[in-house]
């Protein structure tokens, strides 16, 4: 019985994938595959407690609020590519202080659209649709003991440590943009790895000390995932459906095997699937290249800290 209740949050969140992709292939609409939705059902129904501290509606809120900011900044901002990174992260940052909240997936929500150019409304409503899914399952689950009641208190920040946390992270960030722009290597600083690289240089000790681990698995899971849309679905025309089913197969077993729970590398998993065709084969590189560069910041940020407590 043990057994079942822990596979039932799994096999909803195989069925949450597929359901999101195939409704996108049957309106041919690309729009309504948002990556993030695999990270927030890792995060709200496979981990023991839900990761972010969010109340539900402040979650669904929160992703229309910057999925519609995100489509808004590429329709009507004329501003270069890394300038609108730097705001979108800027305001991204300032959302989670006033919504007293440390859901950093709404970085991805906002800054997906402006990385891909996606102007459609089609997407945050796909997106606002699906959380508030994600929300009434996550209920469900909790109510049937299939996961923990996660009670939300308002998230009190100390708000000059705060100040400096967001300017560190802020210089890396627009280092990352500027290179990423210039050099036409966008995935160098894709959504997954820049919500990644927040929690990592945050106040997650044992987040960081698993960070080789999860260095690993993403790579593996990027890998997995691009080379699988590439070959099976563009050259051996492999319905994308049955490419998406086998990737998130392959992920869930990974993370119920190895009990990670970290969910950008649902969103790095479910990411290539939008991609353009030519940068699946560079995919996993950018990936690694990039996810190893914000790791490195993030314990670069967090030793500084660190040590800034220990004077005081």
């Amino acid at each position: 019985m043990k057994s079942q209740k822990q596979l039932l949050p799994y096999i909803l969140t195989f069925i949450m994938v597929c359901l999101m992709v195939g409704v996108s292939q049957w309106l041919n609409e690309p729009e309504i595959i948002f990556p993030e939705i695999t990270a927030l059902t890792i995060g709200s129904w496979l981990a023991p407690k839900q990761v972010w501290k969010t109340s539900p509606i402040k979650l669904i809120l929160l992703i229309l609020i910057y999925a519609i900011l995100g489509v808004l900044m590429v329709r009507y901002i004329d501003i270069f590519l890394e300038l609108k990174i730097i705001v979108a992260f800027t305001i991204c940052s300032v959302g989670l202080l006033i919504s007293k909240t440390t859901f950093a997936p709404l970085i991805s929500a906002c800054i997906l659209p402006i990385l891909m150019g996606t102007e459609s409304w089609i997407y945050p409503i796909a997106a606002t649709f699906m959380t508030i899914i994600i929300v009434i399952v996550q209920k469900f689950l909790q109510d049937y003991e299939y996961s923990h009641i996660y009670q939300y208190q308002p998230v009190e920040f100390d708000y000059h440590h705060e100040l400096w946390l967001f300017l560190k992270r802020l210089l890396v960030v627009i280092g990352l943009a500027v290179v990423a722009t210039r050099l036409e290597i966008r995935l160098l600083i894709a959504p997954p790895l820049i919500v990644a690289f927040f929690e990592l240089s945050g106040n997650h000790k044992k987040l960081r000390s698993q960070a080789p681990r999860l260095y690993g698995l993403t790579i593996f899971i990027a890998f997995i995932s691009a080379y699988a849309r590439y070959f099976f679905t563009l050259q051996y025309q492999i319905p994308l459906i049955i490419t998406v089913a086998l990737i998130t197969l392959i992920l869930l077993l990974i993370i119920y095997s190895l009990k990670i729970f970290f969910p950008p590398i649902g969103a790095i998993a479910i990411l290539p699937m939008i991609l353009s065709p030519d940068l699946l084969i560079i995919y996993p590189f950018l990936i690694a290249m990039g996810f190893a560069l914000l790791i490195l910041f993030a314990f670069l940020i967090s030793k500084e800290n660190s040590s800034i407590y220990e004077k005081t």
